[in-house]
């Protein structure tokens, strides 16, 4: 069966949390270039991309079991725009204590320190928005976690839609 969780603040204070604070997970923050994401993620995995450009990473472990840096990871995605990475997805095994909207709005709350109550709603996706930043979970196939920058996608975005307006120029 799919769940998918909201993390919506209750009619509290907003989250205040500033991108510089973003949570790390599995040592992983949000600006960090490929060289220091290939630090943080050891030497099993071969994190190259290109320093101009939007590019991403992308690793599942179904094969074969994530290196230590990892455990418990199912795939990876890891976006970078100009050599720096902006966003962090990552699916979990099942067998994490990321199943239920509760636990993943405890673990949210509790291990990042944000002040505000997570609430379910009926699209049962957690979410909060903070300064410059973003985070989502939910569980469609497996518990996952999106850190987002989001000035820095909102810039991803509109440079997908310009490319697409050349294109159609072009026809």
């Amino acid at each position: 069966m799919s769940m998918i969780f909201l993390l919506s603040c209750a009619a509290q204070e907003p989250c205040r949390t500033e991108l510089k604070d973003a949570p790390r997970f599995f040592n992983l923050r949000l600006g960090m270039t490929a060289p220091e994401v290939q630090n943080a993620v050891g030497k099993k995995l071969k994190i190259k991309v290109k320093k101009k450009g939007e590019r991403t990473f992308f690793q599942n472990f179904i094969k074969k079991p994530p290196p230590a840096a990892l455990r418990g990871v199912r795939a990876l995605y890891l976006r970078f725009f100009n050599g720096a990475l902006y966003q962090i997805e990552i699916f979990y095994e099942e067998k994490t204590n990321w199943q239920t909207i509760a636990a993943s709005a405890q673990i949210l709350t509790t291990n990042f320190n944000f002040a505000q109550s997570f609430q379910e709603n009926t699209t049962r996706q957690i979410e909060t928005k903070c300064a410059g930043f973003s985070l989502v979970a939910d569980n469609v196939l497996n518990p996952r976690i999106e850190l987002t920058n989001d000035p820095i996608r909102t810039q991803v975005l509109e440079l997908r839609e310009r490319e697409q307006e050349k294109k159609k120029q072009k026809k």
